[in-house]
């Protein structure tokens, strides 16, 4: 269920960041703070953009932070930051201000999350909806909702 793998601390609204590198660490600030995972996944995200150029950005708008679970992942959960200002992943590349951050230690643990998460991807009212949220308790209401989890 949604609602194990996104707690309600894990979503939040920030100002913006510097650069592609600083919205990777970002987005997965809170699972490393908490111990989902740790520096060495973020580490395997940069390499992993450096070998394939930002393959999570998914849509106008969001990107999916993620890695191979082969290394620095703990224990599977997700953080969704919303930057008020976008950022750029690749030059020609699309604005993104919705950072969805996913530490799997597995192939099929954070499925329910991942639907979630493609009920926002398809559908542009839902993602306004998220955009215009106040704070991270409405974030994280909305996803509850779009999981066909609500509260």
């Amino acid at each position: 269920m949604i609602e194990k793998l996104l707690k309600e601390e894990n979503c939040r609204i920030v100002e913006g960041v510097k650069d592609w590198k600083d919205a990777v660490y970002v987005s997965l600030e809170p699972l490393i703070r908490q111990g989902y995972c740790t520096e060495d996944y973020v580490q395997a995200v940069y390499d992993a953009t450096a070998e394939f150029g930002p393959y999570y950005v998914v849509t106008d708008n969001m990107a999916l932070i993620h890695a191979s679970n082969k290394v620095g992942v703990n224990q599977t959960q997700m953080a969704v930051t919303v930057l008020k200002n976008p950022i750029q992943f690749s030059e020609d590349g699309p604005e993104v201000r919705i950072l969805i951050a996913l530490a799997a230690v597995d192939g099929s643990s954070h499925v329910d999350g991942m639907a979630a998460t493609m009920e926002l991807f398809g559908d542009d009212d839902k993602s306004e909806d998220i955009l215009a949220a106040p704070d991270g308790k409405a974030i994280h209401e909305l996803f509850l909702r779009y999981g066909g989890n609500p509260e």
